[in-house]
């Protein structure tokens, strides 16, 4: 592939772009980057234990560093790549490609990615340094990349910080008024266990976790009250928490779902020249749906309720003259919209599909807001009525 061709370079880095990005679900070159990243970066954690073992690093040290730098180019080229196909998110497509790429290079995935490449940076200005196999171990949150879960909690927790900072100062308030409070009522009673503010923190902090103060127990019957207390305020601060990130993963799934949706639009090469503003309104109105091969979308003579876009897959549309296929930037549905006739072809999924739906209030309302839309619909809708290709 020439890559001094500006549209051959273009489609280069958009399919550098699906594979780094899962821009298409299924993708066979994106599992197989996938499976061998996740394998290097558990691999290099376990160099890292290998090589604590003084026998193991005696006997295999050059192998295991060897490999280590396998791995250190390898994830640069992965760092490098990501920043180079950045401006290709759907996201960031209204911003020139340098602002997109310093845009994504502040995200927290490419962060991380970033100080992976720390430990080798360290490795050179500090070979000695004792604090070396911690700062290769950050290497093994790249994983967050490749599992929903875990970006998923990453996500939540920095979306709600300042819920869970206040959490957090909350608590400290509690700990401390409990500590002073206990050594107030306990500090003469029992002076080697409770006689400063250390000894009653520490304890304060037992009680709050509901372990127990252990030997140190209060003497006193208002210590004993202090005591229930404390612990009943450590069930509330450790539920405002929890309450706090279940919300925020109530969130987060409809954060995620509406992206999902927007990289779908952004694929159909209808909306693909529409600024970032203009596709986050039709994923209000578009509704993504995945389905499994054989299934049946529509049949010859149901009413028209509705139009199909294919972002992934494809699909066979019968009709009584012919048979076709359609696949992916393909759209089906609109004749019965337009003609407000009942469906002249039956459409059943032949792989796997991610599909946009079009109800038929908001394709009225779509023609009417997008003249352009309008214009493309209606002459292939032309073509196929002249053609006896019904889009049904």
């Amino acid at each position: 592939m020439d890559a001094s061709n500006p549209e051959r370079r273009l489609a280069l880095r958009q399919r550098i772009f699906d594979i780094l990005e899962h821009s298409r679900r299924r993708d066979f070159a994106s599992r197989v980057v996938d499976f061998v990243l996740v394998v290097l970066i558990v691999s290099n954690v376990a160099v890292v234990i290998a090589q604590s073992v003084p026998e193991v690093a005696a006997e295999y040290g050059a192998s295991l560093l060897a490999f280590d730098r396998l791995c250190v180019i390898i994830f640069a080229i992965e760092y490098i790549a990501r920043l180079w196909v950045a401006p290709e998110h759907p996201m960031l497509r209204g911003n020139g490609p340098t602002m997109a790429r310093l845009r994504f290079a502040g995200t927290p995935l490419m962060i991380i990615d970033a100080l992976a490449l720390l430990p080798w940076l360290l490795e050179v200005l500090f070979p000695s340094s004792v604090l070396m196999p911690l700062t290769r171990l950050v290497r093994l949150l790249k994983l967050a990349r490749y599992s929903p879960a875990i970006a998923t909690i990453g996500r939540v927790i920095v979306s709600e910080r300042r819920a869970l900072l206040a959490c957090v100062i909350i608590l400290s308030g509690v700990l401390l008024a409990a500590a002073a409070v206990m050594l107030a009522i306990e500090g003469r009673e029992q002076p080697e266990r409770l006689g400063d503010m250390p000894k009653t923190m520490w304890w304060a902090a037992a009680m709050l976790a509901k372990i127990g103060g252990g030997e140190t127990e209060p003497v006193t019957a208002l210590g004993r009250i202090v005591a229930a207390i404390t612990v009943m305020l450590g069930i509330f601060c450790f539920a405002l928490p929890v309450a706090i990130i279940g919300r925020g993963f109530y969130e987060e799934i409809r954060r995620r779902d509406f992206v999902i949706t927007f990289a779908m639009v952004a694929r159909v090469p209808l909306f693909s020249k529409l600024d970032a503003g203009a596709i986050a309104d039709l994923v209000g109105i578009l509704r993504a749906r995945t389905v499994t091969p054989g299934t049946t979308l529509m049949r010859r003579g149901d009413r028209g309720d509705a139009m199909y876009f294919i972002a992934s897959g494809r699909v066979e549309v019968s009709t009584e003259t012919l048979t076709l296929y359609l696949s992916e930037g393909d759209f089906f549905g609109e004749m019965a919209l337009l003609s407000r006739e009942p469906r002249t072809a039956t459409v059943t999924a032949v792989s796997s599909a991610d599909l946009l739906v079009l109800e038929v209030d908001d394709f009225l309302r779509l023609l009417d807001k997008l003249p352009a839309f309008k214009e493309h619909i209606q002459e292939v809708a032309k073509e196929r009525r002249e053609g006896n290709v019904q889009g049904s």
